[in-house]
């Protein structure tokens, strides 16, 4: 299969095929000047592909004061490039009051984004973001094969459509360790854990990119020599956690 949005195998009586425009979400957002031209200029496409539900999924509603979780909405977006991308995919998850899973197309390359929600206690027909995750930029290939398979939702075993949800997140957001660690993890972790693994990752990348900039701009021998040092123990650092990481999910 080369279109993404069919390896989820939305249920027959769950598809659809309902073009929104962009006007549509503009309105609901009320957006600045700034991010409405974003929206216009990137944004080829949006199309409504799928309602996930208890009648579709045949897996129970989920409905507290808190969480709100009765129908599933699966969108489908088409961009002409990923360069405004977080702006993007925030302003669509907060257009709807929905939790969603929304396929990016992106030239030949494809992204999934899940942001669980909650009520929004002050005004109940609209709802509170609790975090955002996406996947990488990635093309279908041998070594997405494992995670594409994960995502068929009929497969997913849940108790109610909230575990489902965060459960498909968990999944979808563990894509971004095929990168970091070179395969999909047999074991799956929460995505609370990994986005903690990830942010450490990515913030000992950032300093290990600030000595290499002060390597470069440093004019004495000796104070090269001092960041060539602190650059390797770094570059140490990172590969130890990473090969830590990959141990505990590849083996466990």
């Amino acid at each position: 299969m080369n279109d993404i949005l069919e390896y989820f195998h939305i249920p027959k009586s769950g598809k659809t095929r309902q073009r929104i425009s962009v006007k549509e979400i503009s309105d609901q957002l009320n957006p600045t000047a700034q991010d409405k031209k974003v929206l216009n200029l990137e944004v080829n496409s949006i199309y409504l592909e799928g309602v996930l539900d208890a009648q579709t999924l045949r897996i129970p509603s989920y409905v507290s004061d808190e969480h709100l979780y009765e129908a599933i909405y699966v969108l489908q977006v088409s961009l002409k490039t990923d360069q405004h991308f977080s702006l993007i995919n925030e302003k669509l998850h907060a257009a709807f009051p929905n939790p969603l899973i929304i396929v990016y197309l992106i030239a030949d390359r494809a992204r999934v984004s899940l942001a669980p929600k909650r009520i929004n206690k002050l005004t109940k027909d609209k709802s509170v973001i609790e975090s955002v995750y996406y996947t990488s930029t990635f093309v279908i290939d041998e070594k997405h094969h494992d995670f594409l398979a994960l995502l068929n939702v009929s497969e997913v075993k849940a108790l109610n459509l909230k575990d489902f949800y965060e459960k498909l997140t968990d999944t979808i957001y563990s894509e971004r360790l095929i990168e970091m660690i070179g395969s999909f993890p047999r074991h799956i972790p929460k995505t609370m854990d990994l986005k903690q693994s990830i942010k450490k990752i990515e913030d000992e990348t950032s300093i290990l990119n600030e000595l290499n900039n002060n390597y470069k701009q440093a004019t004495m021998m000796s104070e090269k020599m001092d960041y060539h040092m602190k650059i390797k123990n770094k570059e140490h650092e990172i590969d130890r956690f990473i090969s830590d990481l990959k141990e505990e999910l590849i083996n466990e």
